[in-house]
């Protein structure tokens, strides 16, 4: 019943925004009409996601507290910058309406072609496991039959649902837009919050805050989930993850482009700087809910006062195969155990919200940047304004399909926050170089920015193939033909993880280090 509400309320709210969608600049941006308030809560939402809250459960499954404490030395730097207006205010008085646009007006029309492609490619491919992760989320979370029965034919209930969900979110850009994908978001992000301070409410009432602390307390001493300096073998997710999130975070600051739209559809340069402001305090609330739920499923796993339901849990995460999806799936399972029947149904709600906000926003920013800076630098005469929306559309839900393929054939090996970190690597490797330099520095040259971007790309696309090809081929070839090496690469990456605190490299056959 919740989530059919949620559903007819979204559908409906599109519907009614249709008729605000008049022009190509309303389809792109919103006509540039949006204040700070709809930006706050609307780009958070389409920034939250549901594959954003799965990688986020695993992170703090991993690192309890102290994965907060390392993120709170961080949110300074994040408040700081939007602040300062860093990238943001001169980036929006340049009035391009994408990024690779502006890439034009600074160096030159053939690298915008070359950026529009890479920042292209590198979306499209991180954007690749999204509607995976959710679907996965909603099988499992439901508690859905692997398949169900239509008419005597037999459907897997996987692929059905990543249909459904992405036929939804291409229904609300199709039917208006930047326009229709804002306004929706906006009230999804509404009910978001209400619906989190339930749940946030309701789990002191399930966990009791001794039961946590006592439990937390049993990892082992140089993996703890409370003491921050004694987390050298967390796996993933100790100060260096941090340090680096740090960087990146001034280095690439709006480089990524996945709700692009939002960058260009304030009012004014004053009103998304401001955007941005309410939106860093309003993560600072958010982020403890996210923090409180994959800590309440590490208890139910490791406190003997749960065995009943760890018993459940682990059978059902015994059915899965792939060991990066059993990850994903450890903390939805024990939530679905252990939370109330209406919480349920409300974080199922969330979660709906959240798959569909981002879903759509990126699918209409990945459609939009193929079309506005691969195919249109190369058309002459321009098209109509008919054509050009058609264009558009065309494009969005060729990356619907490529996504959903994608999702069917992709093997995970990684936590997702990592596998984002790869594949946005092809764009962001270079790209803040070219960003900052062309915003701050009049030297910035335009084979300066073919140079950064190509190296970030080329690093960047090893780093999968290598992710990829390391445990079915390339560690069983090294094993029998080139001991010899694998050996020295163990001695080089090991010794180094050795001598520096935090680093836990090591050369395994079924992860590449």
């Amino acid at each position: 019943v919740i989530l059919s509400s949620v559903l007819v309320f979204i559908v409906g709210t599109a519907i009614k925004t249709n008729r605000y969608m008049q022009s190509v600049a309303d389809f792109l941006a919103a006509n540039r009409s949006a204040g700070r308030y709809l930006l706050c809560i609307a780009s958070g939402i389409a920034g939250l996601g549901a594959i954003s809250v799965v990688a986020k459960f695993e992170m703090f499954y991993e690192a309890g507290f102290t994965a907060t404490w390392w993120m709170m030395i961080v949110t300074p730097i994040g408040l700081l910058l939007a602040l300062s207006g860093w990238v943001t205010y001169r980036y929006r008085e340049t009035r391009v309406m994408t990024l690779a646009q502006f890439f034009e007006v600074r160096y030159s029309k053939s690298f915008r072609i070359f950026a529009g492609i890479i920042l292209w490619v590198s979306g499209i491919v991180n954007f690749g496991i999204f509607p995976a992760v959710g679907a996965r989320f909603f099988i499992y979370f439901c508690g859905l039959p692997p398949s169900f029965t239509v008419l005597g034919l037999v459907i897997p209930m996987f692929p059905a649902v990543m249909l459904f969900l992405l036929s939804l979110s291409l229904l609300l850009v199709f039917i208006g837009g930047q326009i229709a994908v804002m306004i929706t978001d906006f009230f999804q992000g509404m009910l978001t919050n209400v619906v989190f301070i339930i749940i946030l409410v309701a789990l002191f009432y399930v966990f009791d805050w001794s039961t946590i602390c006592e439990t937390l307390k049993m990892a082992p001493e140089n993996a703890s989930r409370i003491h921050p300096f004694r987390t050298d073998q967390v796996s993933g997710f100790n100060i260096w993850y941090f340090i680096i999130q740090a960087f990146v975070m001034v280095y690439g600051f709006r480089a990524w482009q996945g709700s692009q739209a939002y960058n260009f559809s304030a009012r004014t340069a004053h009103e998304a700087k401001m955007a941005g402001i309410l939106g860093e305090w309003r993560g600072l609330v958010m982020i403890l809910l996210l923090m409180l739920l994959p800590i309440g499923a590490y208890v139910v796993m490791h406190n003997p006062d749960y065995a009943g339901i760890q018993a459940n849990v682990t059978e059902a995460l015994g059915r899965i195969e792939n060991d990066a999806i059993r990850t994903q799936m450890t903390v939805p399972l024990a939530l679905a155990e252990a939370l109330p029947v209406g919480i349920v149904g409300l974080l199922a709600a969330v979660m709906l919200a959240a798959f569909v906000s981002t879903h759509d926003t990126y699918l209409h920013s990945w459609g939009a940047i193929f079309v506005q800076d691969v195919i249109l630098p190369f058309r002459k005469k321009p098209f109509t304004p008919r054509q050009h929306l058609w264009l558009l559309r065309i494009s969005i839900l060729f990356v619907a399909v490529f996504i959903f393929v994608w999702s069917l054939l992709f093997r995970q090996t990684e936590y997702i926050l990592m596998f984002f970190a790869l594949t946005g690597a092809i764009w962001l490797g270079g790209a803040g170089a070219v960003i900052i330099g062309g915003l701050y520095w009049k030297r910035g040259s335009t084979a300066g920015a073919w140079a950064a971007l190509s190296t970030g790309a080329v690093v960047g696309i090893a780093g999968i193939i290598l992710q990829q090809v390391w445990a079915p081929h390339l560690y069983p070839w090294m094993a029998e033909n080139a001991r010899w090496l694998l050996d020295g690469l163990a001695r080089v990456l090991e010794g180094i993880a050795d001598l520096v605190w935090g680093i836990n490299w090591k050369v395994e056959p079924d992860r590449f280090p």
